[in-house]
């Protein structure tokens, strides 16, 4: 990659992570047991389903939003007093308090939602719903999108480990689930939608603006990988080890190509998805940096910061 600056209308990532001895996943406890969250999956080349360990994309998600949270702060980018407060309803929260978020002139769906995107980068990234007074629904999906981190079969393990909590009285014996192995994980961006209301075809904020809060965007998922936090960090905190994969970035009305590494042959299909869109909707339309280790990670994304600013039209955009 070259270092022409890009618009990026989609940004897709595909990649293996190692994760050894974490705990990651609990989904809870049964009597002095922790469970571990499982998935079916079935393989193309088996008969029966199989189960493999994983952590959910709502835990991803919500790790994303905790570091994208801070980096606004730091980075001074406009949130409402929920985002300010990383408060689940974001918007929702200023609303509800009955902050001054909107005027008399504010009366319908395109005024409100100008003044949400404007006021609130958290809300316009990550997503948010509420009704206000007259009983509209003000909704956004979230820019970026999250799929479970998936074991792969025959390449993850989990075993339960004894452990015992020392007090005042007899100890209590407790049994602590612990995974490691290969995790396909995958996420999209669409890049085109940050700052732009569907209800008028327009942008809300300016190209500046849209720029920090897509940088903001990739930063986020750096650190999302760099410290994934999650269930028993404090005496389980994983050992990363790995990451492979392709950060897809397209440059027009294109989706940028995903493959979920539960396919051995993912990064090749990719790169062959993106020949070949490169041939249907002319070259440059997809850009793809590849990376085979977390260190070659962290370097693609500050590429991709440093390359990128968010694609934009005066055209409609079919969504929502």
């Amino acid at each position: 990659m070259n270092n022409t600056k890009m618009t990026a209308y989609s940004i897709a990532i595909s990649g293996l992570l190692s994760w050894q001895l974490h705990a990651l996943n609990n989904e809870g406890n049964e009597g002095n047991q922790s469970l571990t969250r499982r998935y079916c999956i079935i393989p193309k080349d088996k008969r029966e389903p199989e189960f493999v360990n994983g952590v959910s994309g709502d835990m991803l998600k919500h790790i994303q939003a905790e570091h994208l949270h801070r980096i606004a702060i730091e980075s001074t980018l406009n949130l409402s007093e929920g985002g300010k407060q990383f408060h689940p309803d974001r918007i929702g929260y200023d609303l509800a308090k009955e902050l001054p978020v909107f005027t008399d002139r504010d009366t319908d769906l395109a005024a409100k939602t100008n003044k949400v995107l404007q006021r609130c980068s958290m809300s316009d990234l990550e997503g948010f719903m509420v009704t206000v007074k007259g009983g509209q629904t003000l909704k956004r999906e979230s820019v970026i999108e999250f799929g479970a981190v998936v074991g792969l079969p025959t390449l993850v393990k989990t075993q339960s480990y004894f452990h015992a909590k020392y007090g005042p009285e007899d100890p209590t014996p407790y049994n602590v689930q612990v995974s490691s192995g290969l995790y396909a994980t995958v996420l999209n961006i669409e890049a085109f939608r940050i700052g732009y209301n569907p209800h008028n075809f327009s942008y809300a904020i300016d190209l500046a603006e849209r720029k920090k809060r897509l940088d903001a965007l990739l930063k986020s998922v750096l650190y999302t990988y760099l410290q994934p936090n999650g269930a028993k960090r404090n005496t389980n905190l994983p050992h990363p080890d790995y990451f492979e994969g392709a950060i897809a970035i397209s440059t027009r009305r294109c989706p940028a190509p995903m493959i979920s590494p539960l396919e051995e042959s993912y990064i090749r299909q990719i790169e062959s998805i993106a020949n070949t869109l490169n041939r249907l909707n002319g070259e440059g339309t997809i850009h793809l940096l590849t990376f085979e280790s977390m260190a070659d990670f962290a370097e693609k994304i500050q590429t991709a910061i440093e390359q990128t600013q968010p694609w934009e039209s005066e055209h409609a955009e079919a969504i929502e």
